[in-house]
């Protein structure tokens, strides 16, 4: 049956959206648009991914689909016509220490192949190759010319007395029946008893731990032997001698490569016999040291076979200083520093998988180099290799080819595969994150992306548009969430979802051309029709700085030996073109120094170092906040974020009825196994259902019915609300709600500042986008300040100072990420807050509207990568 032209959808009711009905366009590229919170995630991820995802786990076998039953529909009437999908989400782009731009690409998986396969293990100590020979290729050695010698083959196995008559015994039931002791041939049938050695005494017969035997398993004529045979023979040989045989031959042996085998003269039986030992395993001929069989796994950190035992694979070791000061931000009793791991040397990898080495260079000196150069020693490395291994590594070689070539594409190419993703910015950690999806080569799929040019300056959009285009012109359907304007322009639909956030929004506003939707009046409509820069952002009266805060010596990935002055007071930007040095500069290196330098716990992701700070005495503290998810615990949710469950649970704990059963606030926890809590799901709400081969499921939990507590929890009632129809509430209805309980309010009002009055108390946090969550870090930062009902900002910075606030550097990455310019604003408003109540703030970031806000501008460049890492300009905007 031939496919529709598109994907229909009628009467959708996924979170906020208001029963909308809709199509989109097959192998098109369709943007979704609209304010923060309006319902773009709900219709393209919980309803199109959502159904794609379930779809396609039918066609699985029937073990699979056991689940199918317990996997929730999207509420929608009807989908037609919806291809298997693929989701890219912001959240997906953070892992833990061992995550690499390698691991995120996949890349390193096909290097694991290749190595493999085409490496050759040298030994580190005598730098001697260490190879293995098969029967197959130990027949050939001994095969060749001159023929007519007689051979014997056997095995080398070590016995003591007390064990012989076992051993003897089953190399009779085995058919051997011959075996060389003490330079003498016997018969084993003959031979119930290992004879004494010669020259030592009979009372240390018994103390030698064991004594050599050479079991005979053949003896032939070169010249009247078949190759089968001899392979044959070699092969039961190498069983019974543990992967090792020996071949004794009556002249001179010949052999192709003698460094294969060692050789030596024995006399049996009053006759010469020449010895080759031929290793099945890999030893060093010189230290004999062994060597493990080169695996995938073997190469791999995540695994127990390849990791360093030291650090486990993460390259990095930690110890602990005292701190000698505590403060009221910083509580902990030590500081955690990182360093290089001492064992691997940061090369996250075990000994032996550091002696596998492919022309020359191991693993880790593969993916430490450039993305440029590396492509280029893939290719060499492929035309060097013979026919046989060029065919059989073919797959792992276009792979890896196919993902380089996106990544340079895409101005990537200064990067190198072992770079940490937590040490990467914004926008890099998002092509990284595209590169699996469009370095694939599927056809015929539905693709959802989340903010592909999220992080990105604007000089990179172009190359995502293109790479983005180029999957959509394979045959595929590609729907993208976006707000960026030029994004929007280049697709063949827009679909804007509003007028508004939450229960504001949820409607399909607009639907056709881009061109169409410059000629609307919807918020996306005049974004495009407006100029990126206000005249309220270009005219606004600029702070001075109050003080400075100066950083000499500044090492850290491409920036080498760079000072630079930081205002203090001020709201200051740092911009420059993706991998310019922006976030090494922030991230990598003012953060984890100056915490150490503050007295604070230090992170451990801080791989930059700074010779001199000076002026860090005008802070008390600082704070990063970075694109991460805020949580990825279900039970995390705004109203613990900013510490408003915990009054709320006071106020149901010091009801009539709760103090009747005896309930403290303890019970309404659902963190406590000791709470009131649903024991099926665990306060989740929700049952995790754990698939093979795809993402894990969350189904509602038949228990509680998603309401995460016991049914006696939740019959307390709150003025007629019970604990789960309060965590229902948004903060704006929470806020009327819980009128006259000034902390409650005053926490939700921080929630409402930042434009996140639609978020439900209870909405679990990992599936809000990286917006929300850059917002939520804002909010529980102001929900911290005292204010009274009524009071205003400080009228100077004098003032602020004498508040219990302290002064803080705040350091936000990239905040404008998943940001409406009608969010944007808001965001700025809550910046003025923060400089007004005594602290400084840093951004990093793209966004022109917020840059042309900032007091003062750092830009670095001026290109990416080794080309990065300078000063190019320093001032007012």
């Amino acid at each position: 049956m031939a496919i529709g032209r598109f994907i229909e959808l009628e009467g959708v009711r996924v979170n906020n959206l208001r029963n909308i009905s809709l199509n989109i366009r097959h192998n098109a590229l369709t943007v979704i648009c609209g304010v923060s919170g309006s319902g773009k995630s709900s219709l393209a991820f919980d309803t199109l991914y959502a159904e794609g995802q379930r779809r396609y786990v039918e066609t699985f076998s029937p073990s699979a689909r056991q689940f199918l039953d317990r996997i929730e529909r999207p509420t929608v009437d009807r989908i037609n016509w919806l291809p298997p999908a693929i989701a890219i989400r912001q959240q997906m782009r953070f892992d833990g220490p061992r995550s690499t731009l390698g691991t995120r690409t996949e890349i390193i998986e096909s290097l694991r192949v290749i190595f493999s396969r085409a490496g050759r293990v040298v030994c580190p100590d005598c730098q001697r190759p260490v190879d293995t020979m098969s029967a197959e290729s130990v027949a050939g050695t001994i095969f060749e010319p001159p023929r007519g010698n007689r051979i014997m083959i056997g095995a080398m196995k070590h016995v003591d007395h007390t064990s012989y008559p076992d051993v003897r015994a089953d190399l009779l039931r085995n058919g051997f029946t011959r075996i060389i002791h003490n330079n003498h041939m016997f018969r084993l049938e003959e031979l119930e008893i290992l004879p004494a050695v010669p020259m030592l005494p009979r009372k240390r017969q018994s103390a030698l731990a064991t004594v050599p035997l050479t079991v005979i398993v053949d003896r032939v004529k070169l010249d009247a032997v078949k190759l089968d045979r001899l392979t044959e023979s070699i092969s039961a040989a190498m069983k019974i001698g543990d992967g090792n045989c020996v071949v004794l031959t009556e002249i001179e042996p010949v052999c192709s490569d003698p460094s294969d085998v060692s050789s030596s003269v024995q006399v049996v039986d009053n006759t010469t016999w020449h010895v080759q030992q031929f290793a099945g395993k890999r030893i060093c001929p010189d230290c004999t040291r062994e060597f493990p069989e080169p695996s995938p796994e073997l190469l791999s950190f995540t695994s127990p076979l390849g990791a360093c035992p030291e650090c486990g694979g993460t390259g990095l070791g930690t110890f602990r200083a005292d701190n000698p000061r505590k403060t009221r931000v910083a509580k902990a009793s030590n500081l955690q520093v990182e360093t290089c791991c001492l064992a691997c040397l940061g090369n996250r990898l075990n000994r032996d998988a550091l002696a596998l080495q492919l022309r020359g260079l191991t693993l880790p000196a593969v993916v430490n180099m450039e993305i440029g150069d590396l492509s280029a020693w893939l290719t060499e490395t492929r035309l060097s290799l013979s026919a046989n291994l060029q065919s059989a590594l073919r797959p792992a070689f276009e792979h890896s080819a196919r993902r380089l070539a996106f990544l340079i594409h895409c101005g990537m190419n200064y990067l190198s595969l072992d770079r940490s993703m937590r040490t990467l910015s914004g926008g890099e950690s998002q092509r990284a994150s595209l590169t699996t999806a469009l370095g694939s080569g599927l056809i015929n799929t539905l693709y959802v992306l989340d903010e592909p040019t999220a992080g990105l300056h604007p000089s990179d959009t172009k190359r995502i548009i293109t790479a983005v285009r180029d999957l959509q012109q394979r045959g595929n359907t590609v729907v993208v969430v976006e707000h960026d304007p030029e994004f929007m322009l280049a697709a063949d639909e827009v679909i804007e979802i509003g007028p508004g956030a939450g229960v504001s929004g949820g409607t399909v506003v607009f639907q056709g051309s881009p061109r169409e939707l410059m000629e609307v009046d919807t918020a996306t409509g005049r974004q495009l029709r407006m100029s990126p820069v206000s005249a309220k952002s270009v005219l606004k009266q600029r702070r001075q700085p109050e003080q400075w805060l100066t950083l000499t010596g500044i090492q850290c990935h491409n920036i080498n030996d760079l000072s630079v002055k930081i205002p203090l007071g001020v709201l200051c930007a740092v911009t420059g073109v993706s991998g310019s040095g922006k976030s090494s500069l922030i991230v990598d290196s003012l953060y984890p120094n100056l915490c150490r330098r503050l007295q604070l716990t230090a992170p451990l992701s801080g791989a930059g170092t700074i010779a001199r700070i000076d002026g860090s005495e005008q802070l008390e503290s600082v704070l990063l906040l970075d694109q991460s998810p805020v949580q990825r615990s279900r039970r995390s949710i705004p109203a613990t974020w900013i510490g408003v469950f915990d009054e709320i649970r006071i106020l149901l704990a010091e009801t009539h009825e709760a103090k009747k059963r005896n309930f403290g606030r303890g019970i309404f926890s659902f963190n406590s196994a000791s709470g009131g809590r649903c024991p099926v799901c665990e306060g989740r709400g929700v049952v995790l259902v754990a698939m093979q081969f795809l993402a894990d499921i969350h189904t509602t939990c038949e228990e509680c019915g998603g309401r995460r507590f016991r049914a006696d929890v939740l019959e307390i009632r709150y003025r007629d609300r019970s604990v789960h129809e309060i965590l229902a509430m948004t903060s704006d209805e929470a806020f009327t709600f819980f009128n006259g309980h000034h902390k409650i309010q005053q926490r939700l009002n921080a929630v409402r500042q930042v434009g996140l009055g639609y978020l439900r108390l209870g909405q679990p946090l990992s599936t809000v986008s990286g917006g929300e969550a850059q917002r939520l870090r804002i909010a529980a930062l102001l929900a911290g300040i005292p204010l009274d009902d009524g009071d205003t900002i400080a009228k100077n910075r004098k003032a602020a100072a004498l508040t219990k606030v302290g002064r803080t550097l705040f350091l936000l990455d990239e905040p404008c990420n998943g940001l409406h310019l009608q969010d944007i604003e808001r965001l700025r408003t809550c910046l003025d807050f923060l400089l007004q109540t005594g602290h400084s703030v840093i951004v990093v970031d793209h966004d022109p509207a917020l840059i042309a806000y900032a007091d003062y501008i750092i830009q670095l460049g001026p290109g990416p990568g080794q080309f990065g890492g300078q000063m190019v300009e320093a001032g007012v905007p």
